[in-house]
């Protein structure tokens, strides 16, 4: 998992970092060069017994994310200055992810990341949430061969209601 944010570790992000560690996966935390406080956020993380499971990378996050390849879930920041160039550039596993991108308030032309995305020879599917100051959550797939989408659309269901 990737999260690419444009500030200090947040409650998404501990959220995150708890499921790598009950998933045994990792999680990598782009956080943009100008940010410095970066003790503060391994000591919530080590109070919370999670500072093993996540890595902070310092940088611009447009080259950055290109350092990793076939990621299956992203979370990008809209608040970040270049989030559409991340949209564009970010390396999904092509036999399927899931993008969450947040603070769609602060999105400066309105796109969205599946608008960015369709017509890549991919399956899109897309839903807007009213959580925080907005999120998109993007399941994107392989075109390559039928899947059904009926997890996603029990999903969806439960954020309409």
């Amino acid at each position: 998992m990737v999260e690419i944010t444009s500030n200090d570790i947040s409650p998404l992000t501990l959220a995150l970092a708890v499921a790598a560690k009950q998933t045994g996966g990792r999680l990598v935390c782009i956080i943009h060069e100008d940010h410095d406080d970066i003790e503060k956020s391994k000591a919530r993380l080590a109070e919370n017994d999670l500072e093993d499971t996540i890595d902070f990378v310092h940088g611009n996050p447009c080259e950055v994310i290109s350092r990793y390849k076939n990621i299956d879930f992203a979370v990008i920041d809209c608040k970040l200055e270049d989030h559409i160039k991340l949209f564009k550039t970010i390396n999904l596993n092509p036999s399927g992810s899931i993008v969450a991108v947040s603070n769609l308030q602060h999105r400066r032309d309105g796109i969205s990341f599946a608008e960015v995305v369709k017509g890549r020879n991919i399956g899109v599917k897309s839903v807007t949430l009213p959580i925080g100051e907005g999120m998109e959550l993007t399941r994107i797939r392989s075109t390559g061969k039928p899947e059904t989408w009926r997890s996603y659309k029990k999903f969806h269901v439960i954020f309409e209601n």
